[in-house]
């Protein structure tokens, strides 16, 4: 019996030795992981000039209640902010994690890219939402990928042949998660449905749209990032994007790091309609639109999609509507223009069950929000 089993450690040994790299990296990291940013290559985020949040004068006097302190701490939140008129508000932090500590974003950082598009459009790199991926990315200059256009991967409506799925360690996503060429995987999908009829979520559209960006700037986006948002809204720490490999392509869908209190000034962004201290970073056009639901979609169930804007998820809920920022495993930035306020959650898990949908912990993020602010 032992010398059965010794003989199947060896075949296995062999078979992990012999599997892709982002196989063996998803074996190893025992999957995704809000630190895996310390495991890869990272392209360093530089800051600008650093401006600290106020505090308010009612700065944690008013605590969250013990079911929703409770319900934070069983999901494995690291991070709860709320900022209302530009000061702290209420903030509390969870295992080991504080005001500086860095983790991942996962896919909130989908509305940076989003942004940098904004930016595109606005400089000239980028003429219109309308121009086809493949007037960027030649390597979508092919039948069936040609007539796809920037406003379908906006609306992940682009209709590539792709599963979302951070199980499956065999999979595209993970591929693009561990592996060591992002664009490899990327430039060989093909399309499966016709553009900008149905929404169906893609870690991929995003990375494309990063592609366009990188292609018409002739710069990567953790350098877009840097020089057009991140150096010029205050953020106290530099982030972090990660790679696929060092000096490699940055995994735009996913992967930018940085703490509870520099992410929120991207909700401030957002609240200011793409303003920060006067100057205008972002189109407030465009803002106005990626934080609007995306006209005459349908999802795969032929419900209307009037949840999901540019890059951006949108919530309406007791009469706000709330744009916000969404990772996979509960990385939320919520911005509520009606209360003059955002609200950072991060963590390690998220409850998965849908509530039109939004993840039912969604609605207890801005409960307890609400129950805060004034």
């Amino acid at each position: 019996m032992l010398k059965k089993i010794l003989i199947l450690f060896v075949f296995l040994g062999i078979l992990l030795a012999v599997s892709p790299l982002y196989i063996q990296r998803g074996i190893f990291r025992n999957f995704s992981d809000i630190s895996d940013y310390q495991f890869f290559a990272n392209s360093i985020v530089k800051k600008g000039n650093s401006e600290p949040w106020a505090l308010s004068s009612r700065y944690n006097q008013k605590g969250l209640n013990l079911e929703q302190e409770n319900q934070l701490k069983n999901n494995k939140t690291v991070a709860y902010l709320v900022i209302q008129n530009d000061s702290i508000l209420f903030e509390e932090y969870w295992k080991g994690y504080s005001d500086t500590s860095h983790s991942g974003s996962f896919s909130m950082a989908k509305s940076v890219v989003s942004m940098l598009m904004g930016i595109a459009i606005e400089e000239g790199k980028v003429k219109s939402i309308n121009d086809y991926l493949s007037d960027y990315v030649p390597e979508f200059k092919r039948p069936g990928t040609d007539t796809i256009q920037i406003k379908d991967l906006l609306t992940m409506s682009g209709g590539f042949d792709w599963t979302e799925s951070y199980i499956n360690i065999f999979g595209k996503t993970a591929d693009i998660y561990y592996g060591d060429n992002v664009k490899n995987v990327i430039g060989k999908l093909n399309a499966k449905y016709s553009p900008g009829k149905t929404f169906y979520y893609s870690s991929a559209e995003t990375q494309m749209l990063g592609w366009a960006i990188e292609n018409a700037y002739q710069q990567t986006i953790p350098e877009l990032f840097s020089e057009k948002i991140w150096s010029k809204i205050g953020a106290e720490n530099d982030a972090y994007w990660s790679l696929d490999k060092k000096e490699g392509t940055a995994k735009v869908f996913c992967c930018l790091n940085s703490n509870a209190r520099d992410f929120a000034r991207l909700g401030k962004l957002v609240l200011n309609s793409g303003q920060w201290n006067g100057q205008q970073i972002v189109p407030s056009s465009y803002i106005q639109e990626a934080t609007t639901a995306a006209k005459g979609l349908k999802n795969r169930d032929g419900e209307q999609v009037d949840y999901y804007g540019y890059q951006f998820w949108i919530m309406n809920y007791k009469g706000l509507i709330i744009p916000y920022f969404r990772g996979v495993k509960g990385q939320f930035i919520y911005v509520i223009p009606e209360k003059n306020a955002i609200v950072i959650r991060l963590g390690e898990y998220v409850s998965q069950t849908r509530v039109h949908n939004h993840s039912e912990d969604s609605y207890m993020h801005i409960d307890a929000a609400l129950g805060l602010l004034e």
